[in-house]
């Protein structure tokens, strides 16, 4: 039997979450210039590499990471949320 990559919630495991995920450095720039002075909130973030990336331009006044794997609070030492998508969510 195959082991599924996702949680029953539809959020990534978290040997998953570092094996499938790929970065582009084009985007998360485009998109610090994008959102140069606003707020941003990440849904579905995985382990925050693209708030790390843009916030680290500094263009961004705040990103707010969430993602639905089960231990992402601790997967990234407290920088993304756990939310599930299938709640409101409340900023």
């Amino acid at each position: 039997m195959r082991q599924s990559s996702t949680s029953e919630t539809g959020g990534w495991c978290n040997t998953a979450v570092g094996r499938k995920h790929y970065t582009d450095g084009r985007l998360a720039a485009a998109l610090a210039n994008l959102f140069d002075g606003w707020s941003v909130i990440g849904l579905g973030d995985g382990r925050g590499v693209y708030r790390r990336s843009i916030l680290n331009t500094g263009k961004v006044r705040t990103y707010d990471a969430y993602d639905g794997s089960p231990n992402i609070l601790q997967l990234t030492g407290g920088q993304v949320m756990h939310a599930h998508n299938d709640e409101t969510l409340r900023c």
